[in-house]
C-alpha cells in the first residue's frame, strides 16, 4: 500500500502542462510573425522610393537646424577677412564684417567746395580802389553860401577840413581840393619844413573834391568838363575813375543820406536835371543830403525855404551828415555800390 500511494503521488506530479513559457515559444513560431516582417519590409521599401508628405510642424523642425549659424573655423575666418580687404575682389565676395561708414575726419579724400556767388560786387582785381571825382552842387557867391540849397558844398567843406586835403582852389572848371600828400619834418632850429611829396599812402581816400561855380540850374555843363579832365588824368595813371554828385534832397529828413543811380528820377531838382542832360552815356552816382521841406507845397514858399540861410541846428545836422556821405563814398570807391 505504501508503494501504491507513492506511485500515485509521483504520477500526479509527473505529466502536467507547463505554464506560460511554452505558449510564448509556440506563438513566436507562428506564421503571423512572418507577415509582420513582410509588412515592415514593404514599408521600408516605400520609404526608400517615395517620401511621405510632412506636416508643417515637421517641416519647421527640419528648417531650423539649417538656419542655425555654424561657428566658422579659423581658416574660413582668415579667408573672409582677406577677401573683404582685397580691392580686386568680385561681387561674389563675402560682405565685410562691419558696414559702418568711415568718419569724415578720417577720410583724406573729403573736400569742401564753396560756391562762387553769381553777382559778385568785387571789381576786377581783389584790392582795386576806384579814384573818385566828388562834385557838389550849389549856388556860387557869398549871397548863397550856407543855404540849404547849397548843402552839398557844406558837406564837401566839412570833409576837406577834417580830412587831409588842400584848400579849395580854381581847377577843373570849378574849385578843387585834392588829398594833401606833402609831408613835413620838425627841426630844432628851423621848425617845420617840407620833407617830400610822398603821394597817396595805401588805404587813404583817393578823392578829388570839386565844387561847382555856376548857378545850380545850369551846373551840368561844368560837371561834364570837370569829369572829362579828371578821367583823362586817371587814364594817364592807368586807373579807372568814377563820378559822384552830392546834392541837397528836399524830400528827405534833415541830415539823412541816400545814394542812387545818376539816372534815377530827379524829382524836380533842376541841378540834377541839368547833370542828366549833360552826362548822357556816363555812369555816375548821386548822394543826397536831406534838408527837409516846408509844410506848404507852393513854389514860392519852397524857393524861399531852400535859399534861406541855415541856422546853427540845421548847419550842425548837415555837417554831421558828412560822416554818412564819407561812408557811401568809400563803398563806391571799393566797388560795393
Amino acid at each position: 500500500m505504501m508503494n501504491t500511494h507513492a506511485r500515485a503521488h509521483v504520477r500526479g506530479r509527473g505529466p502536467q502542462p507547463i505554464p506560460g513559457p511554452s505558449i510564448i515559444i509556440s506563438i513566436e513560431n507562428l506564421d503571423i510573425e512572418d507577415h509582420t516582417s513582410d509588412d515592415n519590409e514593404s514599408e521600408n521599401e516605400d520609404t526608400t522610393t517615395i517620401a511621405p508628405s510632412l506636416s508643417r510642424k515637421e517641416k519647421r523642425k527640419k528648417r531650423k537646424p539649417r538656419n542655425l549659424p555654424t561657428p566658422p573655423s579659423s581658416d574660413s575666418t582668415k579667408s573672409t577677412i582677406s577677401t573683404s580687404t582685397d580691392p580686386s575682389s568680385n561681387s561674389n565676395t563675402e560682405a565685410p564684417l562691419s558696414k559702418a561708414k568711415p568718419h569724415k575726419k578720417n577720410n583724406p579724400s573729403t573736400t569742401i567746395s564753396i560756391p562762387t556767388p553769381l553777382n559778385s560786387p568785387m571789381p576786377p582785381g581783389a584790392n582795386t580802389l576806384y579814384p573818385l571825382l566828388v562834385c557838389s552842387l550849389g549856388n556860387p557867391g557869398s549871397a548863397y553860401a550856407n543855404t540849404l540849397h547849397s548843402a552839398g558844398h557844406t558837406v564837401l567843406n566839412e570833409i576837406a577840413t577834417r580830412g587831409m586835403y588842400t584848400p579849395f582852389s580854381k581847377g577843373l572848371s570849378g574849385l578843387v581840393s585834392r588829398p594833401n600828400t606833402t609831408r613835413y619834418k620838425l627841426s630844432l632850429t628851423g621848425g617845420y619844413h617840407k620833407a617830400a611829396d610822398v603821394g597817396l599812402v595805401e588805404g587813404e581816400d583817393d578823392f578829388v573834391l570839386w565844387q561847382s561855380t555856376t548857378l545850380m540850374n545850369v551846373s551840368g555843363g561844368s560837371v561834364r568838363k570837370a569829369w572829362t579832365a579828371f578821367e583823362k588824368e586817371q587814364r594817364a595813371r592807368g586807373m579807372e575813375g568814377r563820378l559822384v554828385v552830392v546834392h541837397d534832397e528836399l524830400e528827405a529828413a534833415l541830415g539823412k543820406v541816400s545814394v542812387k543811380d545818376g539816372g534815377a528820377s530827379p524829382r524836380g531838382h533842376n541841378g540834377l536835371k541839368s547833370c542828366q542832360a549833360s552826362l548822357s552815356g556816363v555812369k555816375w552816382w548821386r548822394v543826397g543830403v536831406g534838408i527837409g521841406r516846408p509844410e506848404s507845397r507852393e513854389a514860392s514858399v519852397v524857393s524861399k525855404y531852400v535859399l534861406s540861410k541855415m541856422n546853427r541846428g540845421e548847419q550842425a545836422s548837415i555837417e554831421n551828415a558828412a560822416y554818412g556821405v564819407l561812408k557811401v563814398l568809400r563803398d563806391i570807391q571799393e566797388g560795393k555800390k
